[in-house]
């Protein structure tokens, strides 16, 4: 945890390149900032200031946007971390942040649903925003609990879990239940790069009939295919994969990627701001399991939900939101009342 600034700069290095993007940095964006922790968020206003020179500024001057739903998954916090944190904050959150006290935001409510349009369906996400869940939704959500459901094959379900074993264990057991052998992709990089920063891990096995995600969106015209939509390998063949999806018949080679290091610099013939490009990748990843951690952002037609006992504030909510309609929903375990309350702190900032 970041404690003080002494210990911030006493820890980090700023190279002349990096010192001139901060001082030349006009905005700011910081995406999912449900899960930005109070001292991260004051360590970015401490270096703002002591690189732009801006000592009694927020953020050094820097403009700064907050995108995200806080109702979704809160700042990971270890116990000994909070031990040294509560000395300062009242709270993980962003908006606990010292800075924050000193800055309220702007809000900006974004109110158009499009990933949902059943008003029964909308109404139940909505009353556990809000910590107003009723009898009756709890009703219509245990309708879909099933524990002994085996979704056929070509069904298409991805179970959400909220353990990252699980996940792996279920997408290597389903896969090892393929015929033939799996065949490895691997991505390429040039240059220094940070193993744990990468999109996707460096290798992917795959066999025909794999269940897989893609991991981009399709920024051609046809828009064929989203981040989190579900297909399944119809094809190999040496360096290319083929995919279809669900009802289609029509198979697409999946392209790949080109990886970019989120390392910016600033071209100084141009004056712009530069992404370094370090590699390509296959954008793809085993799908009949993932984390709920990991699925925020994500959308799916047909989702097993199973997390036992271990729901933390926001994961029902990340959860069950992910789905666009009730129908594909499937709930390994039941779903208690305690576990499907936003965290009271949030609702009291909101």
């Amino acid at each position: 945890p970041v404690t003080n600034q002494h210990t911030l700069f006493k820890n980090m290095r700023f190279t002349l390149e990096k010192r001139k993007l901060i001082e030349d940095l006009e905005l700011l964006i910081i995406d999912e900032v449900s899960m930005m922790r109070c001292d991260m968020l004051d360590a970015i206003d401490h270096v703002l200031r002591h690189f732009r020179k801006k000592p009694y500024l927020p953020f050094g001057g820097v403009q700064v946007l907050y995108i995200g739903d806080l109702h979704q998954l809160p700042p990971v916090v270890k116990n000994d971390e909070w031990e040294l944190l509560k000395e300062n904050y009242s709270s993980p959150f962003f908006f606990d942040a010292l800075v924050m006290q000193k800055q309220q935001p702007v809000f900006i409510e974004l109110k158009k649903i499009y990933r949902q349009s059943d008003s029964t369906f909308i109404g139940i996400l909505n009353n556990i925003r809000n910590n107003k869940i009723v009898q009756e939704d709890m009703e219509v959500l245990h309708q879909y609990y099933k524990p002994e459901f085996s979704p056929a094959r070509e069904e298409n379900y991805i179970t959400l879990t909220s353990h990252n074993a699980k996940a792996e264990n279920i997408n290597s057991r389903e896969l090892n239940k393929l015929e033939g052998n799996a065949v490895c992709f691997t991505g390429v990089i040039s240059g220094e790069f940070n193993d744990k920063a990468l999109p996707v891990d460096m290798n992917i096995y795959l066999k025909r009939d794999a269940q897989v995600m893609f991991l981009k969106n399709d920024k051609g015209e046809s828009r064929r295919f989203f981040n989190g939509k579900i297909g399944v390998v119809s094809r190999l063949e040496t360096d290319k994969i083929f995919v279809k999806f669900p009802g289609s018949d029509t198979e697409m080679e999946v392209e790949k990627e080109t990886w970019t290091n989120i390392r910016y610099r600033i071209n100084e013939e141009t004056g712009k701001f530069e992404e370094e490009e370090i590699g390509s990748y296959t954008p793809l990843r085993l799908a009949w399991a993932i984390t709920i951690h990991k699925s925020q952002g994500l959308t799916f037609e047909k989702a097993i939900i199973d997390a036992g006992a271990s729901f933390a504030a926001g994961q029902v909510y990340v959860a069950l939101s992910r789905l666009t309609s009730l129908d594909g929903l499937v709930l390994y375990s039941p779903i208690n009342a305690g576990s499907v309350s936003s965290d009271p702190r949030v609702i009291s900032f909101i």
